[in-house]
């Protein structure tokens, strides 16, 4: 007959294996691979002509470097992406000497395949023009004209489309010109934004912060622009009193902001990724 001294041995025996086998357990399962999502990237031309040697950056935000990578002969690269625990917001961006610069922003999970097409202007021709052009070294151009390099190689934190305007290019909203008016009409992706809902409170407090003494601007801009996350941002131009190069209506005084692909913009949302870009799966 097995004494009660006994079983309690038994018991003692059986809880000291059980605890050894969940300790390895949970060792096991903490060394195990983070999870991460695999990203297929396809460089192409406009002409379809594969864009060979091109260097892959994957960010988060603006500065959040993720995984780097470089295009095959076929213009292809495929890039890990680690420490996904939710949908995240990426960028791929593409550079290479002789092309434009290519954006794409989409969504990834972890366990995703992703499959993203970035598509450049094609190389114009080697041939040296026999006249050097100088337009965009004007200081006009330079004042009123933002990249999206210029806004990721900014050396400090911005927070929004308003915090881009009024830190990197104030003249915007003073005009080199010497218009009165400032800045007074925002367009997005080619269109006007009109009578968005104004900034109250602290947020409207916050947008005159840094602002030049002598600007001009309307709620527009400020409330548009402050729905904008800056690395949304492709490109960002201004047309001061005097240019009527646009000829419609509200497309002087006017701020203009083109978006990266993948992105888009709804009046009093915001800026925001699309779902919908390039071909998801999970991985089995």
């Amino acid at each position: 007959m097995r004494t009660l001294a006994s079983v309690t041995r038994v018991v003692a025996a059986f809880s000291f294996a059980t605890g050894i086998s969940l300790t390895v357990g949970i060792a096991a399962a903490g060394a195990q691979t983070p999870a991460h999502a695999t990203i297929h990237v396809a460089a192409r031309d406009s002409s379809g002509a594969p864009v060979t040697g091109a260097e892959l950056t994957v960010t988060r935000g603006l500065r959040d470097v993720l995984a780097h990578g470089t295009t095959d002969s076929a213009g292809n690269a495929q890039l890990v992406v680690t420490g996904l625990s939710e949908q995240t917001d990426l960028e791929v961006v593409m550079r290479k000497i002789g092309y434009a610069r290519g954006d794409q922003f989409f969504t990834a999970e972890p366990h995703d395949l992703v499959a993203i097409t970035i598509t450049v202007p094609a190389p114009k021709s080697s041939t040296l023009a026999a006249v050097k052009v100088t337009a965009r070294a004007d200081p006009k151009w330079k004042s009123y004209h933002l990249s999206a390099d210029d806004i990721a190689n900014a050396d400090m934190p911005l927070s929004d489309g308003w915090d881009v305007i009024k830190r990197l290019a104030p003249d915007m909203l003073t005009s080199r010109g010497g218009c009165a008016t400032g800045a007074q009409e925002v367009w997005v992706n080619g269109r006007r934004i009109r009578l968005p809902l104004p900034p109250i409170g602290m947020a409207a407090a916050r947008a005159r912060v840094g602002v030049p003494f002598r600007a001009r601007f309307s709620y527009v801009p400020v409330s548009v622009l402050s729905d904008i996350a800056p690395e949304h941002i492709e490109e960002i131009t201004y047309h001061d009193c005097f240019d009527t190069s646009m000829a419609a209506v509200g497309s002087d005084n006017a701020i203009f902001v083109t978006l990266k692909p993948g992105v888009a913009y709804v009046q009093d949302v915001g800026s925001f990724v699309l779902d919908s870009v390039g071909t998801r799966s999970g991985a089995p």
